[in-house]
């Protein structure tokens, strides 16, 4: 707002994603417990780090359907991009487990919906953060159809998740399209704007 990019923008109209579509990453066990223990007032999933409340699922499944009404206004050619501001985070979701403050993996999800409604056959997650998505990894890394990029900081120099090494490039039908890219401690744009343009890009 304060940018002026907001008077730029167009609202898109969404709901909150369905179980039907939240399973097309998880498992249906692991969307039914979430949905259970925020109802009855638990107050962590998975790992003490990441907490919840009653309105827990109902704010994940907000996010993850806001991602699907993104995508399908791109496809229906609305627009010709998306931006989407949703919490919780999603990309250390697994497909059975909470993990690092993500309930609902919702860029897992949008790529599947892409993949299955869309009939696309080649769609590339890029993911940026200090953190390695290991959940968007683990869900994609056996397909060829879905590349998973991550640009992270190096794994060794954090606890967390302790995945998103260089040698991790997929297995099996989707061996090579995985491609990490860990960076050292306190990069910044330069190194961001190199990474992208020597590794993901020719990627």
């Amino acid at each position: 707002q304060q940018a002026g990019l907001l008077d730029q923008m167009d609202a898109l109209p969404f709901s909150a994603a369905t179980a039907e579509q939240l399973t097309l990453v998880h498992d249906p066990a692991y969307v039914d417990l979430l949905r259970m223990m925020c109802d009855e007032g638990f107050t962590y999933v998975g790992s003490s780090d990441t907490g919840i409340n009653t309105h827990s699922y109902e704010v994940a499944a907000l996010a993850a359907g806001g991602v699907l009404a993104a995508c399908d206004a791109v496809m229906a050619g609305r627009v010709r991009r998306v931006f989407c501001a949703v919490r919780p985070p999603g990309h250390h979701a697994e497909t059975d487990q909470a993990l690092g403050f993500c309930l609902f993996n919702h860029v897992a999800i949008a790529a599947e919906h892409l993949v299955r409604r869309h009939d696309l056959s080649r769609v590339a997650i890029v993911d940026f953060d200090v953190h390695h998505g290991n959940g968007t990894q683990h869900i994609f890394e056996s397909r060829r159809d879905v590349f998973y990029i991550s640009l992270h900081e190096c794994p060794g120099s954090l606890e967390f998740p302790g995945t998103g090494y260089a040698d991790e490039t997929g297995s099996g039908d989707g061996q090579g399209y995985t491609l990490n890219v860990p960076l050292d401690r306190g990069s910044g744009d330069a190194e961001d704007g190199a990474a992208l343009e020597q590794q993901v890009l020719p990627a």
